[in-house]
Protein backbone atom coordinates (compact mmCIF):
# COMPACT_ATOMS: atom_id res chain seq x y z
CA UNK A 1 0.00 0.00 0.00
CA UNK A 2 2.82 2.41 0.91
CA UNK A 3 4.46 1.80 -2.48
CA UNK A 4 1.22 2.55 -4.33
CA UNK A 5 0.79 5.76 -2.35
CA UNK A 6 4.35 7.00 -2.96
CA UNK A 7 4.05 6.38 -6.68
CA UNK A 8 0.67 8.08 -6.89
CA UNK A 9 2.21 11.13 -5.20
CA UNK A 10 5.21 11.19 -7.57
CA UNK A 11 4.99 14.36 -9.70
CA UNK A 12 4.73 13.95 -13.46
CA UNK A 13 6.51 16.67 -15.39
CA UNK A 14 3.93 18.71 -17.26
CA UNK A 15 5.45 22.20 -17.36
CA UNK A 16 4.33 24.12 -20.42
CA UNK A 17 4.87 27.86 -19.90
CA UNK A 18 2.73 30.43 -21.64
CA UNK A 19 4.38 32.70 -24.20
CA UNK A 20 4.39 35.61 -21.78
CA UNK A 21 6.41 33.53 -19.32
CA UNK A 22 8.84 32.35 -21.96
CA UNK A 23 9.62 35.93 -22.93
CA UNK A 24 10.47 36.83 -19.34
CA UNK A 25 12.79 33.89 -18.64
CA UNK A 26 16.44 34.09 -19.66
CA UNK A 27 18.02 31.60 -22.05
CA UNK A 28 21.18 30.41 -20.27
CA UNK A 29 23.76 28.38 -22.13
CA UNK A 30 23.53 24.60 -21.71
CA UNK A 31 26.37 22.13 -22.18
CA UNK A 32 24.93 18.67 -22.82
CA UNK A 33 27.48 16.04 -21.80
CA UNK A 34 26.88 12.67 -23.47
CA UNK A 35 29.01 9.91 -21.96
CA UNK A 36 29.49 7.00 -24.35
CA UNK A 37 31.28 3.68 -24.12
CA UNK A 38 30.61 1.13 -26.88
CA UNK A 39 27.28 2.66 -27.90
CA UNK A 40 27.42 2.20 -31.67
CA UNK A 41 23.87 0.83 -31.72
CA UNK A 42 22.30 3.85 -30.02
CA UNK A 43 24.58 6.92 -30.23
CA UNK A 44 23.29 8.00 -33.65
CA UNK A 45 19.65 8.10 -32.55
CA UNK A 46 20.62 9.87 -29.34
CA UNK A 47 22.50 12.62 -31.20
CA UNK A 48 19.68 13.05 -33.71
CA UNK A 49 17.22 13.65 -30.87
CA UNK A 50 19.57 16.18 -29.25
CA UNK A 51 20.22 17.97 -32.55
CA UNK A 52 16.46 18.47 -33.01
CA UNK A 53 15.95 20.24 -29.65
CA UNK A 54 13.89 23.43 -29.65
CA UNK A 55 16.34 25.04 -27.24
CA UNK A 56 18.90 27.04 -29.18
CA UNK A 57 21.58 28.16 -26.72
CA UNK A 58 23.28 24.80 -26.20
CA UNK A 59 26.27 22.70 -27.17
CA UNK A 60 26.63 18.92 -27.24
CA UNK A 61 29.83 17.36 -25.91
CA UNK A 62 30.20 13.63 -26.55
CA UNK A 63 32.83 12.07 -24.31
CA UNK A 64 34.09 8.80 -25.76
CA UNK A 65 35.07 6.61 -22.82
CA UNK A 66 37.64 4.42 -24.59
CA UNK A 67 35.11 2.70 -26.84
CA UNK A 68 36.32 -0.33 -28.76
CA UNK A 69 33.51 -0.27 -31.34
CA UNK A 70 32.40 2.32 -33.93
CA UNK A 71 31.03 4.85 -31.42
CA UNK A 72 33.68 7.52 -32.11
CA UNK A 73 33.39 7.00 -35.88
CA UNK A 74 29.62 7.54 -35.81
CA UNK A 75 29.99 10.69 -33.73
CA UNK A 76 32.70 11.99 -36.06
CA UNK A 77 30.34 11.66 -39.03
CA UNK A 78 27.71 13.67 -37.16
CA UNK A 79 30.17 16.54 -36.64
CA UNK A 80 29.80 17.53 -40.29
CA UNK A 81 26.10 18.32 -40.05
CA UNK A 82 25.93 19.54 -36.45
CA UNK A 83 28.08 22.59 -35.59
CA UNK A 84 26.95 22.40 -31.95
CA UNK A 85 28.54 18.98 -31.53
CA UNK A 86 32.03 18.22 -30.21
CA UNK A 87 33.80 14.89 -29.69
CA UNK A 88 36.15 14.52 -26.73
CA UNK A 89 38.33 11.54 -25.87
CA UNK A 90 38.12 10.74 -22.17
CA UNK A 91 41.50 9.03 -22.11
CA UNK A 92 42.64 6.61 -19.45
CA UNK A 93 41.00 6.95 -16.05
CA UNK A 94 43.35 8.32 -13.38
CA UNK A 95 43.89 6.22 -10.27
CA UNK A 96 40.95 6.37 -7.91
CA UNK A 97 38.33 7.09 -10.59
CA UNK A 98 35.65 4.46 -11.25
CA UNK A 99 32.68 4.06 -13.58
CA UNK A 100 31.13 7.04 -15.33
CA UNK A 101 32.53 9.83 -13.15
CA UNK A 102 35.67 10.36 -15.26
CA UNK A 103 33.95 10.93 -18.63
CA UNK A 104 31.40 13.18 -16.87
CA UNK A 105 34.25 15.22 -15.40
CA UNK A 106 36.00 15.44 -18.77
CA UNK A 107 32.77 16.75 -20.25
CA UNK A 108 32.62 19.40 -17.54
CA UNK A 109 36.21 20.44 -18.29
CA UNK A 110 35.25 21.03 -21.92
CA UNK A 111 32.09 22.99 -21.06
CA UNK A 112 33.24 26.60 -21.33
CA UNK A 113 31.06 29.62 -20.54
CA UNK A 114 28.05 27.46 -19.68
CA UNK A 115 25.37 28.18 -17.13
CA UNK A 116 24.03 24.62 -16.89
CA UNK A 117 25.44 21.14 -17.35
CA UNK A 118 23.13 18.38 -18.58
CA UNK A 119 24.49 14.85 -18.17
CA UNK A 120 22.74 12.25 -20.36
CA UNK A 121 23.35 8.67 -21.43
CA UNK A 122 24.17 7.72 -25.02
CA UNK A 123 21.54 4.95 -25.10
CA UNK A 124 18.70 7.44 -24.61
CA UNK A 125 16.47 9.51 -26.90
CA UNK A 126 14.81 12.81 -26.06
CA UNK A 127 11.65 14.65 -27.01
CA UNK A 128 12.55 17.81 -28.90
CA UNK A 129 11.13 20.07 -26.16
CA UNK A 130 12.59 18.42 -23.05
CA UNK A 131 15.70 20.61 -22.64
CA UNK A 132 13.82 23.85 -23.22
CA UNK A 133 11.09 22.91 -20.76
CA UNK A 134 13.58 21.69 -18.15
CA UNK A 135 15.66 24.86 -18.29
CA UNK A 136 12.68 27.21 -18.16
CA UNK A 137 11.21 25.21 -15.29
CA UNK A 138 14.49 25.32 -13.36
CA UNK A 139 14.91 29.04 -13.99
CA UNK A 140 11.38 29.95 -12.96
CA UNK A 141 11.42 27.80 -9.81
CA UNK A 142 15.05 28.38 -8.70
CA UNK A 143 15.92 24.69 -9.02
CA UNK A 144 19.63 23.90 -8.75
CA UNK A 145 19.56 20.28 -9.92
CA UNK A 146 16.74 18.63 -11.87
CA UNK A 147 16.29 15.06 -13.05
CA UNK A 148 13.61 13.17 -14.99
CA UNK A 149 12.81 9.45 -14.88
CA UNK A 150 12.69 7.95 -18.38
CA UNK A 151 10.54 5.41 -20.14
CA UNK A 152 12.64 2.22 -20.20
CA UNK A 153 12.69 -0.23 -23.11
CA UNK A 154 12.87 -3.86 -21.96
CA UNK A 155 13.84 -6.45 -24.56
CA UNK A 156 14.36 -9.77 -22.72
CA UNK A 157 12.77 -11.89 -20.00
CA UNK A 158 15.71 -11.05 -17.74
CA UNK A 159 15.04 -7.33 -18.00
CA UNK A 160 11.30 -7.83 -17.47
CA UNK A 161 12.00 -9.96 -14.41
CA UNK A 162 14.49 -7.70 -12.65
CA UNK A 163 13.65 -4.09 -13.45
CA UNK A 164 10.20 -3.95 -11.77
CA UNK A 165 11.87 -5.01 -8.50
CA UNK A 166 14.60 -2.39 -8.91
CA UNK A 167 12.02 0.27 -9.66
CA UNK A 168 9.97 -0.73 -6.62
CA UNK A 169 13.05 -0.64 -4.38
CA UNK A 170 13.99 2.84 -5.62
CA UNK A 171 10.46 4.12 -5.08
CA UNK A 172 10.45 2.71 -1.56
CA UNK A 173 13.85 4.06 -0.59
CA UNK A 174 13.63 7.37 -2.44
CA UNK A 175 10.00 8.53 -2.76
CA UNK A 176 9.94 11.57 -5.02
CA UNK A 177 7.91 13.52 -2.47
CA UNK A 178 10.68 13.10 0.10
CA UNK A 179 13.52 13.72 -2.36
CA UNK A 180 11.83 16.98 -3.39
CA UNK A 181 11.39 18.06 0.23
CA UNK A 182 14.33 20.33 1.07
CA UNK A 183 13.98 19.41 4.75
CA UNK A 184 14.35 15.70 4.04
CA UNK A 185 17.85 14.26 3.61
CA UNK A 186 16.90 11.66 0.98
CA UNK A 187 18.43 12.43 -2.40
CA UNK A 188 18.39 10.67 -5.75
CA UNK A 189 18.60 11.42 -9.47
CA UNK A 190 18.14 9.39 -12.63
CA UNK A 191 21.49 9.15 -14.39
CA UNK A 192 19.83 9.26 -17.80
CA UNK A 193 19.02 12.95 -17.36
CA UNK A 194 20.69 15.21 -14.77
CA UNK A 195 20.49 18.98 -15.24
CA UNK A 196 22.56 21.00 -12.76
CA UNK A 197 23.63 24.62 -12.52
CA UNK A 198 27.32 24.76 -13.34
CA UNK A 199 28.22 26.99 -10.41
CA UNK A 200 26.49 24.59 -8.03
CA UNK A 201 28.32 21.65 -9.60
CA UNK A 202 31.63 23.43 -9.07
CA UNK A 203 30.87 24.47 -5.50
CA UNK A 204 30.15 20.91 -4.35
CA UNK A 205 33.11 19.44 -6.22
CA UNK A 206 31.16 17.69 -8.98
CA UNK A 207 32.19 14.21 -10.11
CA UNK A 208 35.67 14.79 -8.73
CA UNK A 209 34.14 14.56 -5.27
CA UNK A 210 32.37 11.23 -5.96
CA UNK A 211 35.04 9.74 -8.22
CA UNK A 212 35.34 6.51 -6.19
CA UNK A 213 31.59 5.77 -6.20
CA UNK A 214 30.19 3.40 -8.82
CA UNK A 215 26.67 4.83 -8.43
CA UNK A 216 27.97 8.32 -9.04
CA UNK A 217 24.63 9.91 -9.91
CA UNK A 218 23.04 9.10 -6.53
CA UNK A 219 26.23 10.17 -4.73
CA UNK A 220 26.22 13.48 -6.61
CA UNK A 221 22.57 14.02 -5.67
CA UNK A 222 23.36 13.53 -1.98
CA UNK A 223 26.28 15.91 -2.29
CA UNK A 224 24.14 18.63 -3.86
CA UNK A 225 21.24 18.29 -1.45
CA UNK A 226 23.40 18.03 1.67
CA UNK A 227 24.97 21.37 0.68
CA UNK A 228 21.53 22.99 0.90
CA UNK A 229 20.75 23.31 -2.80
CA UNK A 230 17.33 22.77 -4.34
CA UNK A 231 17.14 19.27 -5.84
CA UNK A 232 14.04 18.08 -7.69
CA UNK A 233 13.10 14.90 -9.56
CA UNK A 234 9.95 14.18 -11.54
CA UNK A 235 8.55 11.54 -13.86
CA UNK A 236 9.18 12.16 -17.54
CA UNK A 237 8.23 9.03 -19.53
CA UNK A 238 6.72 11.11 -22.34
CA UNK A 239 9.88 13.16 -22.76
CA UNK A 240 12.76 10.69 -22.73
CA UNK A 241 13.38 7.01 -23.35
CA UNK A 242 16.32 4.82 -22.47
CA UNK A 243 17.47 1.29 -23.21
CA UNK A 244 18.21 -1.27 -20.53
CA UNK A 245 20.65 -4.15 -20.65
CA UNK A 246 19.39 -7.29 -22.38
CA UNK A 247 21.67 -10.23 -21.55
CA UNK A 248 21.71 -11.76 -18.07
CA UNK A 249 25.39 -11.15 -17.43
CA UNK A 250 25.13 -7.40 -18.09
CA UNK A 251 21.91 -7.15 -16.06
CA UNK A 252 23.49 -8.95 -13.13
CA UNK A 253 26.54 -6.69 -13.20
CA UNK A 254 24.23 -3.67 -13.32
CA UNK A 255 22.30 -4.97 -10.34
CA UNK A 256 25.53 -5.49 -8.38
CA UNK A 257 26.54 -1.91 -9.20
CA UNK A 258 23.23 -0.56 -7.90
CA UNK A 259 23.40 -2.70 -4.76
CA UNK A 260 26.97 -1.57 -4.05
CA UNK A 261 25.80 1.92 -3.09
CA UNK A 262 23.84 0.64 -0.10
CA UNK A 263 26.02 -2.28 1.02
CA UNK A 264 28.67 -1.02 3.43
CA UNK A 265 30.33 -4.27 4.54
CA UNK A 266 29.75 -7.97 4.27
CA UNK A 267 27.91 -9.22 7.33
CA UNK A 268 24.64 -9.87 9.07
CA UNK A 269 22.67 -6.99 7.51
CA UNK A 270 23.24 -8.14 3.94
CA UNK A 271 22.31 -11.72 4.85
CA UNK A 272 19.16 -10.53 6.63
CA UNK A 273 18.14 -8.51 3.56
CA UNK A 274 18.58 -11.56 1.36
CA UNK A 275 16.63 -13.77 3.79
CA UNK A 276 13.82 -11.23 4.01
CA UNK A 277 13.49 -11.09 0.23
CA UNK A 278 13.47 -14.88 0.09
CA UNK A 279 10.53 -15.14 2.49
CA UNK A 280 8.66 -12.26 0.86
CA UNK A 281 9.05 -13.28 -2.77
CA UNK A 282 10.12 -16.90 -3.18
CA UNK A 283 8.93 -18.87 -0.15
CA UNK A 284 5.18 -18.23 -0.73
CA UNK A 285 5.42 -19.70 -4.23
CA UNK A 286 7.34 -22.72 -2.95
CA UNK A 287 4.75 -23.25 -0.21
CA UNK A 288 1.83 -23.11 -2.66
CA UNK A 289 3.51 -25.53 -5.07
CA UNK A 290 4.37 -27.93 -2.24
CA UNK A 291 0.82 -28.00 -0.89
CA UNK A 292 -0.56 -28.52 -4.40
CA UNK A 293 1.88 -31.26 -5.40
CA UNK A 294 1.60 -33.22 -2.15
CA UNK A 295 -2.13 -32.57 -1.60
CA UNK A 296 -1.49 -31.28 1.92
CA UNK A 297 -4.88 -29.63 2.32
CA UNK A 298 -5.25 -29.75 6.09
CA UNK A 299 -6.69 -26.83 8.04
CA UNK A 300 -3.21 -25.69 9.08
CA UNK A 301 -1.85 -25.77 5.56
CA UNK A 302 -5.02 -24.13 4.24
CA UNK A 303 -4.41 -21.03 6.36
CA UNK A 304 -0.81 -20.87 5.18
CA UNK A 305 -1.88 -21.36 1.58
CA UNK A 306 -4.40 -18.53 1.74
CA UNK A 307 -1.75 -16.22 3.21
CA UNK A 308 0.74 -17.20 0.52
CA UNK A 309 -1.81 -16.76 -2.26
CA UNK A 310 -2.57 -13.26 -0.99
CA UNK A 311 1.16 -12.55 -0.90
CA UNK A 312 1.54 -13.69 -4.52
CA UNK A 313 -1.43 -11.58 -5.63
CA UNK A 314 0.07 -8.52 -3.93
CA UNK A 315 3.41 -9.01 -5.64
CA UNK A 316 1.75 -9.62 -9.00
CA UNK A 317 -0.13 -6.36 -8.55
CA UNK A 318 3.05 -4.52 -7.53
CA UNK A 319 4.95 -5.99 -10.47
CA UNK A 320 2.20 -4.99 -12.88
CA UNK A 321 2.21 -1.46 -11.49
CA UNK A 322 6.00 -1.11 -11.69
CA UNK A 323 6.26 -2.70 -15.13
CA UNK A 324 3.68 -0.32 -16.54
CA UNK A 325 5.19 2.66 -14.75
CA UNK A 326 8.70 2.16 -16.12
CA UNK A 327 8.04 0.65 -19.55
CA UNK A 328 4.40 1.39 -20.38
CA UNK A 329 3.90 -2.35 -20.90
CA UNK A 330 1.24 -4.68 -19.59
CA UNK A 331 1.21 -8.44 -19.98
CA UNK A 332 2.65 -11.74 -18.77
CA UNK A 333 5.97 -10.16 -17.80
CA UNK A 334 4.62 -9.72 -14.27
CA UNK A 335 4.77 -13.50 -13.80
CA UNK A 336 8.57 -13.26 -13.86
CA UNK A 337 8.84 -11.48 -10.52
CA UNK A 338 9.97 -14.65 -8.73
CA UNK A 339 12.83 -15.06 -11.21
CA UNK A 340 13.71 -11.41 -10.62
CA UNK A 341 13.66 -12.03 -6.87
CA UNK A 342 16.13 -14.89 -7.16
CA UNK A 343 18.52 -12.78 -9.24
CA UNK A 344 18.13 -9.88 -6.81
CA UNK A 345 18.95 -12.04 -3.78
CA UNK A 346 22.03 -13.54 -5.41
CA UNK A 347 23.22 -10.06 -6.39
CA UNK A 348 22.90 -8.76 -2.81
CA UNK A 349 24.99 -11.62 -1.46
CA UNK A 350 27.67 -11.50 -4.17
CA UNK A 351 27.96 -7.72 -3.99
CA UNK A 352 28.41 -7.70 -0.22
CA UNK A 353 31.16 -10.30 -0.52
CA UNK A 354 32.93 -8.45 -3.35
CA UNK A 355 32.81 -5.10 -1.56
CA UNK A 356 34.16 -6.63 1.65
CA UNK A 357 36.96 -8.52 -0.08
CA UNK A 358 37.90 -5.72 -2.47
CA UNK A 359 36.94 -7.67 -5.59
CA UNK A 360 35.90 -6.05 -8.84
CA UNK A 361 32.39 -4.92 -9.70
CA UNK A 362 31.76 -4.35 -13.40
CA UNK A 363 30.42 -1.41 -15.41
CA UNK A 364 30.43 -1.40 -19.22
CA UNK A 365 32.78 -4.36 -19.25
CA UNK A 366 35.36 -2.72 -16.97
CA UNK A 367 36.14 -3.92 -13.46
CA UNK A 368 36.37 -1.55 -10.49
CA UNK A 369 36.75 -1.90 -6.75
CA UNK A 370 33.91 -0.09 -5.00
CA UNK A 371 35.03 2.08 -2.12
CA UNK A 372 33.02 1.79 1.06
CA UNK A 373 30.76 4.82 0.99
CA UNK A 374 31.94 7.66 3.16
CA UNK A 375 30.18 10.79 4.38
CA UNK A 376 30.06 13.38 1.61
CA UNK A 377 31.26 16.82 2.65
CA UNK A 378 31.41 19.96 0.60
Amino acid sequence: MYLFVTEREAPRFNYYPEKRLENKISRPKISVVVTARNEEQTIGTCLDSLASQTYGNMEIIVVDDSSTDRTAEIVARSLVSNPKLRLVKAGAKPDGWVGKSWPCWRGYEEALNSDYLLFVDADSTFDRTVIELSVLYSEENSIDAFSLSPRVKLHTIWANAVLPLISGAINLLYPMRQVNDRKNERAYVFGTYVLVRKNVYERVGGHMKVRDQLVEDAALARLIKSAGYNLRIERGPDLLTTQWESDLRAIFHGLERIASSSIKTYGLLAILNAVLLFFLIIYPVIFILSVTLFHAFSTTFLVGTVACVLNVLVFLSLSANELYGISGKRGPGILLYVLGGIIFIVAIVTTSIKVAKGKNLYWKGQGYKQAVERPLKT
